[in-house]
């Protein structure tokens, strides 16, 4: 499979512009097989939208940056957002390290889905389960000077 899809978009943290990016993301994929296509789109959309539901303007980050780079040997999804709130990004970082330990990515997410039914008050916080289950990815946090860069990597042939 040849494949060469490359696009950065900046916009302002506003859920409409979730939409964009996954029509975006589904358009540049156009040629690749459509469970690698109907991946990186639901990948992107729970990166952007975790950037618009927890992101805030920084100085280093005023804005949500999107970065999709494909090949065809490599996928790679990145969303660069501000955060003054180091105890949301460190419970990211650890959500992030548990996926990239995972060796059974389905059990950790299934853990995940029955921890969320059995306490009715919490919510939320599966997205990064279903990225490393569902999409297939590898992740990556950084977290410097306010500025949360969380990287999805997975290859196109896996």
């Amino acid at each position: 499979m040849t494949m060469q899809a490359h696009f950065q978009l900046t916009f302002a943290p506003m859920w409409p512009n979730v939409r964009e990016i996954r029509q975006r993301v589904g358009s540049a994929l156009d040629n690749c097989p459509a469970q690698l296509r109907s991946a990186a789109v639901m990948t992107s959309s729970e990166l952007v939208e975790n950037a618009v539901k927890y992101g805030e303007p920084v100085p280093g980050a005023k804005t949500v940056t999107f970065v999709l780079e494909a090949t065809s040997a490599l996928l790679c999804i990145r969303v660069i957002n501000g955060s003054t709130n180091a105890l949301g990004v460190a419970e990211l970082g650890r959500r992030v390290q548990e996926v990239r330990r995972a060796e059974d990515k389905q059990a950790l997410y299934m853990a995940r889905l029955e921890e969320l039914l059995a306490r009715a008050e919490e919510s939320g916080k599966l997205g990064i389960y279903r990225i490393g289950f569902e999409g297939g990815f590898d992740l990556d946090l950084d977290y410097t000077n306010d500025v949360v860069t969380v990287t999805a990597t997975r290859k196109t042939n896996a």
